[in-house]
C-alpha cells in the first residue's frame, strides 16, 4: 500500500502541475506541485539523490514555465540541497514546520530564479513568485500531510 500511494500520489501531483501549466494560467493560480514532490525527496532521500532529482524536477519545471533552460534547475538544486541538510535538523511530525520548510525553501528557491530573470532578462520581482506561490504550495502541501494515513503511507511520523 505505501509504494502504491506514493506513486498514486506523486503521478497525481505531476498531472496537477501539468494541468495548471496548460491549462489554468488563466486564472492565476500558481501552485508547484513538483517542488512537493522535490521536498519530499529531500527530506528521504540521501545527498547525491536530492540534487539529481532536484535538477531533473527543475529542468521540468523551465520547460513548463516557458523561460530560460537551466534556471529553475539550479535553483531548484540549491534550495534542495539546503532542504536536505536541514531536515535532519527539524522536527517534521509538526504541522507547522512542514509548511514553513515547504514555504520558505521555496521562496528561496524562487528568489535565485527571481535574480537571474532580473539579470538575464531584465524582469521586474514578482511578488507572486517569492510570497503567495510558496504560500499556496506549502498549504497544500500542508494539506496533503495533515491526514494520519497520508503521514503513514509517506513515512513521516
Amino acid at each position: 500500500m505505501n509504494r502504491k500511494f506514493k506513486i498514486l500520489l506523486f503521478s497525481l501531483l505531476v498531472l496537477g502541475q501539468i494541468i495548471i501549466h496548460r491549462y489554468i494560467r488563466q486564472l492565476n493560480l500558481n501552485l508547484d506541485l513538483l517542488y512537493l514532490i522535490l521536498v519530499y525527496i529531500a527530506v528521504k532521500s540521501g545527498f547525491y539523490k536530492t540534487l539529481l532529482s532536484a535538477t531533473i524536477i527543475g529542468l521540468v519545471t523551465d520547460y513548463l514555465s516557458g523561460n530560460i533552460f537551466g534556471v529553475f534547475g539550479f535553483s531548484r538544486t540549491i534550495a534542495a540541497y539546503f532542504l536536505n541538510e536541514m531536515s535532519m535538523r527539524i522536527d517534521l511530525k509538526s504541522n507547522l514546520f512542514v509548511f514553513m520548510i515547504i514555504s520558505l525553501s521555496l521562496a528561496f528557491s524562487n528568489l535565485i530564479a527571481g535574480l537571474f530573470f532580473y539579470f538575464i532578462l531584465e524582469y521586474s520581482f514578482q511578488l507572486n513568485l517569492i510570497v503567495i506561490q510558496p504560500l499556496l504550495t506549502g498549504l497544500v502541501g500542508l494539506i496533503i500531510v495533515l491526514s494520519s494515513k497520508a503521514k503513514k503511507n509517506l513515512d513521516v511520523y
